[in-house]
């Protein structure tokens, strides 16, 4: 780790100017779905069918969410990162495509108490709309037309003012800060090109209407939650969504800079010209960073895929995203660039005899360069947007009631925080206004299609006995660590800092 001290820390990490929290999803850590004859979200149809594991009660984050808030606040953070689950709010036990069911108040709520919990915490809630789950009465392939995405953003729309409206009663409380998708670059790959789901309409041809729709519903969406605001007197909204880093431009970055062309000044007709001139940019950090991290044969297969999304998604082929970029009332589409930095080279690293062979969560390669590459590259042409880490981790395996298994590589949570939150600060020093960062998640939670095994949390959870433990797998502090090192920058001392960073931590 390299250490950078050349910083007014004073001035970028004050509570007020920087926020640092934590980041969970509803389906991940709440409990409750997909069971025979409960609600059901697109999920259950891989979790009824056994072909990954039942999600069963999570870490019970919607039955006792309490210890989780508390413990983020005595972490002396300031954000807190969750999600408003649509499955949840309008419920149903179908497993075939239905009318939409009726809404449940009760759940409404509930999420009103608990976001209200964060507020009273001290913690900014961070709320994403959409996190590649949906209802499984809408069906499993929506993102080909338009009418789940509408409904998706009438469901959005509605949740945002009836929960507020609860909130604002409560001596005006409010929640601002929306994304819209959790990482909308990885759901056309999720539902029409891994096979996960048993969707006919797979391969890379679909890639690009689903992209589309996905893009086209983000505009719309951050329109009316603005007219939302406007109309109820909130003030203004905080909108945009979060990317999760893949090599390829198009599947990346390429979406932030369609929404920013209009703030940019660029006309329609010159839409192709500017994508190109961002996507050179891009692609010489990306192949500089390609070839230091790939072999010989893997950085071929890096070309091929590159080669493939350029000439599948072109900018120009995006037209419902277009469309409503140019006819929108409102030039500025997007409030915050978010970055998700996990294993961007995977694809390119995955043996091609064995395409059934998935990175396992604990093989993500942990490299600083990675991290500082996508934070620089995310950044490129930004001159008026805050950016954000938007979620970040290590994991190790550790299958319930089962010690943890070591890294491959050796790398444990000190490590991790200490070098990928000090190559933030580089970037930072290089002008990079980065205004935010989230840890993936203060503790263990449901992982996807990958199950419980994968552990991501400052702090290990028991789920033999539902019980938070003081420590994450290995026994070692890593939310006290993650305190530690969040008080040190805000101190602005820079003598505590360097300690902080290079010497291993020691309670006190």
């Amino acid at each position: 780790m390299r250490l950078e001290l050349n910083l007014d820390f004073k001035k970028h990490f004050p509570a007020e100017n920087f926020f640092f929290g934590v980041a969970n999803a509803p389906y991940l850590c709440e409990g409750g779905y997909n069971y025979p004859d409960g609600m059901k979200n697109s999920y259950g149809v891989l979790e009824l069918s056994d072909k990954i594991e039942k999600s069963g009660e999570a870490v019970r984050f919607w039955a006792d969410p309490e210890p989780h808030i508390k413990l983020a606040a005595s972490l002396g953070l300031n954000a807190f990162r969750m999600g408003i689950d649509w499955s949840r709010c309008q419920p149903s036990s179908s497993m075939e495509p239905t009318d939409p069911p009726p809404w449940d108040t009760a759940a409404l709520d509930r999420y009103a108490d608990i976001i209200e919990m964060v507020i009273d915490h001290g913690m900014q809630p961070v709320i994403t709309l959409h996190h590649f789950t949906h209802p499984l009465w809408l069906g499993l392939d929506i993102w080909l037309d338009d009418r789940g995405p509408d409904r998706l953003i009438d469901y959005e729309i509605r949740v945002v003012d009836e929960i507020n409206t609860r909130l604002m009663a409560r001596d005006g409380k409010k929640m601002a800060h929306f994304l819209v998708y959790n990482e909308p670059n990885l759901i056309p790959l999720i539902y029409h090109y891994s096979g996960l789901f048993p969707i006919e309409r797979q391969g890379p041809d679909y890639l690009l209407p689903a992209y589309d729709t996905m893009l086209s519903h983000y505009i719309m969406a951050y329109d009316r939650l603005y007219d939302l605001f406007e109309a109820k007197g909130w003030g203004t909204p905080h909108v945009g969504f979060t990317i999760a880093n893949l090599c390829a431009y198009e599947m990346d970055k390429q979406l932030d800079d369609l929404v920013r062309l209009r703030s940019w000044g660029v006309k329609r007709e010159d839409v192709s010209a500017k994508i190109a001139e961002c996507r050179a940019v891009w692609r010489r950090r990306m192949d500089e960073l390609a070839k230091s991290q790939l072999t010989d044969e893997q950085y071929d297969r890096y070309i091929q895929m590159i080669t493939m999304t350029e000439d599948k998604l072109r900018p120009e082929l995006f037209t419902k995203t277009l469309d409503a970029l140019y006819a929108s009332p409102r030039v500025k589409k997007l409030d915050y660039l978010s970055v998700n930095v996990y294993e961007p080279f995977g694809t390119p690293r995955r043996d091609p005899n064995d395409p059934s062979h998935q990175t396992k969560w604990d093989e993500f390669t942990m490299d600083g360069e990675i991290y500082r590459t996508f934070i620089l590259a995310t950044n490129d042409f930004n001159t008026d947007l805050p950016v954000y880490m938007g979620e970040n981790s290590s994991a190790n395996l550790q299958p319930i009631g089962q010690p943890a298994k070591l890294r491959p590589d050796g790398w444990t949570r000190e490590r991790y925080l200490k070098t990928y939150m000090m190559e933030m600060i580089r970037c930072m020093k290089e002008g990079v206004p980065i205004r935010g960062y989230l840890y993936w998640s203060l503790v263990d939670d449901f992982e996807w299609q990958a199950g419980y095994p994968p552990r991501l949390g400052l702090y290990n959870y028991d789920y033999l006995n539902h019980k938070i433990l003081d420590t994450d797998g290995f026994g070692q502090p890593s939310g006290k660590i993650y305190a530690h090192l969040v008080a040190a920058l805000r101190s602005g001392d820079k003598g505590r800092i360097a300690e902080a960073f290079v010497k291993a931590y020691q309670a006190v």
